[in-house]
């Protein structure tokens, strides 16, 4: 596998992996609080030892992190899922 391949490679698994954050996010807060939480998340970032969430709204960062537990579980199920080699991680809110 060349260079460009790796890096190709490695950028699409962390997409795919802020995807499943943000998609466990809205499910769990559907499902908890049957709110859609959709407009006021803005971003999602991979750092080394933790995982940044960006949102608009600085009470939905309270909320949020009631959930952290139960977000970092179920995200990491189910990267685990896609054989992705992914570490525990912790969650940070802005």
């Amino acid at each position: 596998m060349d260079l460009a391949s790796a890096i190709n490679r490695a950028w699409k698994q962390e997409v795919i992996i802020q995807s499943i954050i943000w998609n466990t996010i809205i499910e769990i807060f559907k499902t908890k609080k049957n709110i859609d939480i959709t407009s006021y998340l803005v971003s999602i970032k991979l750092k080394a030892e933790f995982v940044l969430i960006k949102t608009n709204k600085p009470i939905i960062n309270t909320e949020l992190y009631n959930y952290s537990e139960e977000i970092k579980k179920v995200s990491l199920s189910k990267i685990k899922k896609l054989w992705f080699n992914y570490r525990e991680f912790d969650i940070k809110f802005l």
